[in-house]
């Protein structure tokens, strides 16, 4: 499969490429950095490091905002990965934010309408949800139901939010016109191979208090994986949306003690057993839709 990737020089495109390219499949590699010149954001950091790319694939230096342009990247392309973005909910960057997240997206998929591209998976965000990252009110969040579902009415306030609600809309609205094949994957909050190491080495610190994130985390490598599955997958659905997560949490203690230490409401809003220290983020409709299971979990960090 040929496959086309924006974002290509950042933290998760990096590790998509090598995920593909042992896979077997044909790349083109897109960014409006040059590869000599880039940066990326450290997970965990809010500041960008130096880090030239080096590869043997074909790189396009293109910005996704040229529509001209995203069509000349797609020729002879099976499929988009979709992982540029604007990376910040702050409401001063606002306009400039949902712009390009938003028409951005839009701009690719019209590209891939025109030059008959079949598949499309976008980065979205848990923050699709709005009830993680970035919100303006911090008023208590209301879960009617956990662990978490893609079946949540989402709820966000940010720039950066909105945009990845507002793509994961025009995805399905692209499928429902032209039969484009898209999923939209509602990626965790992503840790490194060495954030995953240095908490396994230096185990997982007792939880003092409640974290509205969930205590979400995963690995780059199952978010990667879980890409490559959505490429290939031969039923998946005709368009979708996803989350991405690890199967249990950043915590040392079993779920349900944190629930009833911090949220004793949630003890009763249940939809299942939680047993040991499984996830408040559920991932049954990735595994359903194309195979995913993640591979990482915490559980060495735990000390007895």
């Amino acid at each position: 499969m040929k496959v086309l990737i924006t974002g290509a020089c950042g933290f998760i495109g990096r590790n998509l490429i090598r995920e593909l390219e042992a896979s077997g499949h044909d790349l083109i590699l897109a960014d409006r950095q040059r590869p000599e010149e880039a940066t990326v954001f450290a997970p965990g950091s809010a500041e960008r490091v130096v880090s030239p790319l080096t590869t043997q694939w074909p790189f396009l230096l293109a910005d996704i905002m040229d529509h001209e342009q995203m069509r000349s990247c797609m020729e002879g392309v099976d499929a988009v990965v979709h992982l540029a973005a604007s990376p910040t909910g702050l409401p001063e960057q606002g306009v400039e934010t949902f712009k390009y997240n938003a028409l951005g997206t839009f701009i690719l998929l019209d590209a891939c309408r025109l030059q008959g591209v079949g598949r499309f998976i976008t980065a979205s965000s848990i923050n699709a949800f709005g009830t993680f990252y970035w919100r303006i009110k911090q008023e208590p969040v209301a879960y009617d139901q956990l662990p978490l579902t893609e079946d949540f009415t989402p709820v966000p306030q940010d720039p950066y939010s909105l945009s990845k609600r507002v793509n994961e809309e025009t995805c399905a609205a692209f499928h429902r016109a032209y039969g484009i094949k898209t999923a939209a994957l509602r990626f965790g909050a992503v840790w490194t191979e060495e954030m995953y190491r240095q908490a396994i080495e230096s185990g997982l610190a007792p939880t003092t208090a409640w974290s509205d994130d969930l205590f979400t985390w995963v690995h780059v490598h199952d978010i990667v994986t879980a890409i490559r599955q959505a490429l290939e997958a031969d039923r998946l659905p005709g368009s979708g949306v996803y989350t991405l997560n690890a199967a249990d949490t950043r915590c040392p203690e079993p779920t349900m003690e944190l629930l009833q230490r911090w949220k004793p409401e949630y003890a009763g809003r249940l939809s299942g057993t939680l047993k040991g220290r499984d996830s408040l983020i559920s991932i049954e409709r990735a595994h359903e839709a194309f195979g995913y299971k993640p591979q990482y979990r915490l559980d060495a960090g735990v000390r007895g």
